[in-house]
């Protein structure tokens, strides 16, 4: 393991504070000069007179990171998935349903044929889609918090009885034939006729006068994959806005050929995820001594471990700021965060997240953008450069800021991009390592 000193950035200035006098003295004389000279700091690129390149002593670990917001976008996950290196997780969904309109009726008389429950897949996954799963619906027994933000740890009460089931193969990248036609990939699960009686005996009630009556005598499905699969599973998303997400009743009116009527999913429908952690005890020994909170900092050395969901992030510190802050007149002319894949962690089951995210930590212990973020995401960075099998961001004007006092250091935290809903994670180099690790690379001005 690294053992964490001053770093070289560090060790140079303070080592030579003397020297500034005659530095100074003597800066006509370098610019004058075509051959510059050194300057005697243990330099990356020592090559340089007053602009110079070093590396900063960064540490880093791997934390539980809080629920994430699940009610925000047009996706929402569900899945069981078996990880080899983070353990296993399961995603189920939450969703309530909307009438067309008020004074809804279905007609004189209605008699039940079936109801059925469908999802459109948006095509993402995660894991090994092949895995067959099998997924149960339940009738929701209490209605959703009034809240605007719902978050993935929510849990709302149902009734023990599921209303249906089926085993699924998830199939999200493939279409289907009916009746000669291809239609987008989606999936269908009957539901109980007693569930589809109930909503049949709705009609000409107060239940079906307007939304607020129809979610007091319906509050919505809750649908979950059982715990155990055969396999590594996967989690994958399903598009809450598709045409094929919603909940089809299909019924007869005096003896005639049947009737059918859809209650969709709106922008005003209220969803969520419940997202649960099954269990860490198979997952990497270093990412579990980390989660364990005791001396984090010594396991991240190695290896630091990043999943969405609201599931693990990155802490970031940098552990000599305040010396740094003794020092006068340096610019910071630029400072790269680098962060390399660990080898061996990603493959075609498990690729690498496409991006992830970057974000200081206040006092209270939440996040907020660094500054260099209001200057762009290209400029920024966090997106995969599969080539180079690392990340990278530009964080030039948060270091300067801490460095002259403007801002006060409590860490900053890596995220994988899209938590809410993807899968995704990412095994990254931790700064100990020997080639190539993580670490915070500065080319600096003293003046």
């Amino acid at each position: 393991m690294k053992t964490f000193s001053i770093p070289r950035f560090i060790g140079g200035f303070l080592g030579r504070l003397h020297w500034l006098p005659v530095v100074f003295l003597l800066s006509w004389f370098f610019f004058s000069c075509g051959e510059p000279d050194e300057i005697g700091l243990t330099l990356i690129d020592s090559r340089a007179s007053f602009s110079s390149t070093d590396t900063l002593t960064i540490r880093v670990f791997s934390a539980e990171a809080d629920p994430i917001p699940t009610n925000l976008g047009v996706q929402n996950i569900i899945g069981v998935m078996n990880d080899p290196v983070f353990g296993k997780i399961k995603s189920g969904i939450y969703t309530e349903f909307r009438l067309p309109r008020n004074e809804f009726s279905l007609g004189e008389d209605p008699k039940l044929d079936s109801i059925v429950l469908s999802f459109g897949y948006s095509g993402k996954f995660y894991g090994q889609e092949t895995t067959f799963q099998r997924i149960r619906v339940y009738e929701l027994s209490e209605n959703f918090p009034d809240l605007d933000t719902l978050y993935s740890d929510l849990f709302i009460p149902h009734y023990p009885v599921p209303i249906g089931e089926r085993l699924l193969r998830p199939a999200p990248v493939d279409s289907i034939a009916i009746d000669t036609l291809m239609y987008a990939p989606h999936f269908t699960m009957r539901l109980s006729d007693e569930f589809g009686q109930k909503i049949i005996d709705a009609n000409g009630t107060d239940a079906f006068r307007d939304i607020p009556g129809f979610l007091d005598y319906f509050k919505g499905l809750y649908i979950v994959p059982d715990d155990d699969i055969d396999g590594i599973g996967s989690i994958f998303n399903i598009n809450m806005f598709s045409g094929f997400t919603r909940l089809t009743l299909f019924y007869n009116l005096g003896g005639e050929n049947s009737f059918r009527h859809d209650f969709f999913i709106n922008e005003f429908t209220k969803r969520s995820n419940y997202i649960q952690n099954l269990g860490t005890g198979q997952a990497d020994p270093l990412l579990q001594q980390q989660l364990s909170g005791q001396n984090p900092e010594i396991y991240g050395d190695s290896l630091l471990f990043l999943q969405s969901m609201g599931r693990v992030n990155g802490r970031i510190q940098i552990p000599y700021i305040n010396e740094l802050r003794t020092l006068q007149g340096v610019t910071i002319n630029q400072a790269k965060l680098i962060l390399p894949l660990a080898p061996g962690f990603d493959n075609e089951t498990f690729p690498a997240a496409r991006q992830i995210a970057l974000f200081k930590l206040n006092q209270d212990g939440r996040i907020s953008f660094l500054s260099d973020q209001f200057f762009g995401d290209e400029y920024f960075g966090g997106v995969l450069n599969a080539e180079e099998r690392q990340y990278h961001f530009n964080i030039t004007s948060h270091l300067q800021r801490l460095i002259d006092g403007k801002e006060e250091d409590y860490g900053m935290v890596l995220y994988v991009s899209w938590s809410s809903d993807s899968a995704e994670r990412i095994v990254l180099k931790g700064p100990g390592v020997s080639q190539n690790p993580i670490r915070l690379e500065i080319v600096y001005t003293m003046l």
